[in-house]
């Protein structure tokens, strides 16, 4: 936001109403609810199937499973990160992957519980933005692919608050996170790394069935509940098989929304949200070797208010949340995906076909009203005119219009001006992939063509029916005269509206081959050439926006992506490999800048118009790793080190004097780090697991608007909070026999450092500097969980935030002339009950 706390109006990508929460920072612990059976490898002369692969029984990254022949307790699971089905240990990349016994175990309901576990991934729940190793933006495309099977679904930022959705987590095969650059197999947007979530496939010979049921108590809120289940198995032996599920879960609100002039509550413990999942699938065998499965899955997801209170209206230590705004936030978020895999077997080789097309509809919204308010209060405060000419209008005795504790509208009564944002995306994906069947070949590989055409829509309404009080009261005119002539509502009552519609293709091909130059050593390498092509048609309007402003533009652009690696399986339990890989997102289109108020600040520049469009960006990946298991493979380790070159970042251009911003291409940065994943079973019955996690992401140019500075070269990447550097997350569990049935105890602990470090809106430097905002304080979470298991069923007794930990997460404001503060923190302590049941 500028220093006028001016809309950055027209703007395709601009800086989101609230800052980025990372999921890192909330590293909160959910613990095991029992011991599981491990997803055993292929044998290594038996050919692997190319299909998801079922491992409901598998334990991720646990260590509690069965004992295998040499005794070890850590286990295996089969992943597909390479399109390829393998043991996760032999895979040449840095993977965390969770089935859905262990993400039970874990208490996972969606990705934000997921990344606690995650190393080198933070996740703003605001926007559903997952950042994987540093490479975060809110501008632009996504920086991070999000796959369901063979469906990429994330979303391309235009107009204001276009946010991203994640599948809740029942009834999944498995969730896979992809740390690094997956830009060849995975395509645009996978520039910092891949979530794959993986759905469990109809069985032809075997019947199977999963129950969840939970019900917690969460201190000064709402209690929460959830019912589940999933069936599946053959129709007819061998030739016609299906699976279906439903799962239905309410999340109770603890902050309360009141009456800011009163006190009084309005809506109790409003932040609540309801999800109701459902899917079905087919998988029809009619002659031997050919599978067709089409299948359909379904999410409808209800906030009813948004998780920020008002600083000034509440006490954390005392478990007092609330906040004051006039209106509810909510933001209703429905999703479909039809699809249909096709997969033929030859010898040696399948060819898989998958067509799927996304539909989906979220209604948000940020504070219209603080908005609103932000922006009226520095107009009084500086006399500045409208843009109907007012000069001399301001009425004295009024500024702050926002104080910590609401606002100050003396005899104007109630003031409200929610804002909706309204976003709509419409995916038609068309993969088709020719692959080597058996992993133990010398020429192991994959080929393939991809087709994607989308069209995404954003509107964002400030509606404000009470414009001609609100001017009248504050401007002492009406608002003909203060906003100009022309300003009359043309949209319903909006004083502000941003309209973009955009259509993009994708059309490319990719081959990725290994080849073992002796038995141990073996070399990758990968290619995927594309073309992107991007179009787009925008108009804004409204008193807020001097008038209408409209166009259209495109940007047309052929990524080559390449990727080698090299791998050494020094013997079987040690593999050691180097890659390097490129990652890019696609470009995009940037409407033009009000030249009613900007055209002094293009002018700074050297232009007469902001740019109609920005290019892709790109990411160098180097990465050195080891999977090695030790003592008797009861120690697993996982680690790798990463250096990564960002260039030509998408970024918003501030437009310092105007307020305005633009999307464009400006800035260098590296990221660096390592992560660290390890189970070890101490003795017999006593198990525990670590992830830590070290990522220091900075930019390495100066990055300049004119004169003003956008970024300092040595600032790091986040808007406006950095990542914190540091994550540990640390489980240890004890499993034991009670009356002749397995139980467990389990304690989790997770830990976020704080980030010293400066971001641009911490840099007094930099144009976007906010004195009154501060790095997120270092954070613990402490979680314990036990249970029994009796046959099929496990029941366990969990609590989550055990210390009640208050911690203030993300504190922001409307601009830094602002007084009113809002805040997130962990969810106050919860104690449940959680049931499940397996056949």
């Amino acid at each position: 936001m500028g220093e006028m706390g001016m809309k950055p109006f027209g703007s395709f990508a601009s800086v989101r109403r609230q800052p980025q929460l990372f999921g890192g920072t909330a590293i909160a612990a959910v613990l095991l609810c029992g011991p599981a059976a491990i997803a055993q490898a292929p044998a290594p002369s038996t050919p692997v199937s190319t299909a998801p692969v079922s491992t409901a029984n598998g334990n991720g990254n646990g260590n509690n499973g069965a004992k295998g022949a040499a005794g070890a307790s850590v286990s295996e699971i089969v992943i597909t990160a390479t399109r390829q089905a393998q043991t996760l240990s032999k895979v040449p990349i840095s993977v965390s992957a969770f089935t859905e016994d262990k993400m039970d175990q874990l208490g996972v309901k969606s990705f934000a519980d997921l990344v606690r576990f995650t190393p080198g991934v933070t996740y703003d729940p605001t926007s559903k933005d997952i950042s994987i190793r540093g490479v975060a933006s809110t501008a632009g495309a996504a920086t991070t692919g999000i796959y369901i099977d063979d469906t990429p679904i994330q979303v391309h930022v235009i107009g204001f608050n276009s946010d991203n959705t994640l599948p809740a987590v029942f009834d999944l095969d498995r969730v896979e996170v992809l740390r690094g650059p997956q830009g060849t197999l995975f395509g645009a947007g996978s520039e910092g790394g891949t979530v794959r979530y993986i759905t469990p496939q109809p069985s032809l010979t075997t019947y199977s069935a999963y129950i969840r049921s939970e019900g917690s108590s969460t201190d000064g809120g709402q209690g929460s509940g959830e019912f589940g289940a999933a069936v599946g198995g053959p129709i007819v032996d061998d030739v016609l098989g299906f699976r279906v599920s439903a799962w239905y879960r309410h999340d109770g609100g603890y902050i309360n929304r009141v009456d800011q002039a009163t006190g009084q509550v309005v809506s109790p413990d409003s932040n609540s949200e309801d999800t109701f999942v459902a899917r079905a699938a087919l998988t029809w065998a009619p002659i031997a070797n050919l599978t067709i499965t089409p299948s359909i899955y379904e999410q409808i997801r209800n906030q009813h208010d948004y998780d920020f209170y008002w600083v000034g209206l509440s006490n954390p230590a005392a478990g007092v949340y609330e906040n004051g705004d006039p209106e509810s936030r909510p933001d209703p978020d429905h999703w479909t995906l039809p699809s249909l895999r096709i997969e033929y077997d030859f010898p040696g080789m399948s060819l898989i076909s998958n067509t799927s097309y996304f539909w989906r509809k979220e209604v948000g919204g940020y504070e219209g009203t603080l908005y609103n308010l932000s922006y009226f209060q520095q107009l009084i405060s500086s006399g500045t005119p409208g843009p109907g000419g007012c000069g001399a209008c301001t009425t004295t005795g009024l500024y702050p219009l926002l104080t910590p504790t609401g606002f100050n509208l003396p005899g104007f009564g109630r003031y409200s001006s929610p804002n909706t944002v309204t976003n709509k995306q419409n995916n038609l994906t068309q993969e088709i992939r020719l692959q080597s069947s058996n992993p133990n070949s010398r020429l192991v590989w994959v080929t393939g063509l991809f087709y994607q055409q989308n069209r995404q829509l954003s509107v964002e309404e400030i509606h404000d029916p009470q414009l001609e009080q609100i001017t009248n009261y504050l401007f002492g005119e009406s608002a003909e005269e203060y906003w100009g002539e022309g300003f009359e509502p043309q949209y319903g009552n909006d004083d502000y509206i941003n309209y973009d519609l955009v259509h993009s293709r994708q059309i490319a091909a990719f081959a990725d081959a290994t080849f073992a130059i002796t038995p141990q050593l073996k070399l990758e390498g990968g290619l995927r050439y594309a073309q992107t092509y991007f179009n787009y048609t925008y108009f804004t309007d409204g008193a807020q926006n001097g008038g209408f402003t409209g166009g259209n533009g495109q940007e047309t652009e052929y990524p080559l992506t390449p990727k080698a690696s090299l791998q050494y399986q020094m013997n079987r339990d040690n593999l050691f490999y180097a890659t390097y890989a490129k990652g890019y997102r696609e470009g995009g289109g940037s409407p033009e800048v009000s030249p009613t108020f900007c055209a002094a600040d293009l002018a700074a520049l050297g232009l007469t118009q902001s740019p109609p469009s920005y290019h892709s960006d790109t990411v160098d990946s180097y990465e050195l790793g080891s999977k090695n298991k030790f003592l008797d493979r009861k120690l697993q380790v996982e680690g790798s080190l990463y250096y990564l070159q960002w260039h030509n970042i998408q970024q918003e251009i501030l437009l310092p004097t105007c307020g305005y911003q633009y999307t464009g291409n400006l800035g260098e940065a590296v990221s660096k780090g390592f992560d660290l994943q390890l189970q070890y079973e101490v003795i017999e019955h006593l198990d525990t697991e670590l992830a830590v996690g070290y990522t220091d992401a900075k930019y390495t140019k100066t990055l300049y608007s004119g004169s003003s500075i956008l970024a300092n070269n040595g600032d790091a990447i986040g808007t406006p909070y950095a990542a914190p550097p540091w994550t540990v997350s640390l489980g240890v569990q004890y499993n034991f026999s009670l009356l002749d049935h397995a139980a467990f105890a389990r304690a989790d602990y997770e830990f976020t450092s704080h980030n010293s470090g400066l971001t641009p809106a911490l840099d007094p430097a930099a144009s976007s500097y906010d004195a009154a905002l501060a790095n997120p304080p270092s954070t613990t979470f402490v979680s314990l969980r036990s249970g029994v298991s009796i046959k099929g069923a496990q029941v366990s007794l969990f609590v989550d935030n055990l210390l009640n930990a208050h911690p203030g997460l993300n504190l922001t404001h409307e601009d830094q002339y602002t007084l009113l503060f809002q805040n997130t923190t962990f969810r106050p302590r919860t104690v449940g009950l959680t049931a499940t049941y397996r056949y």
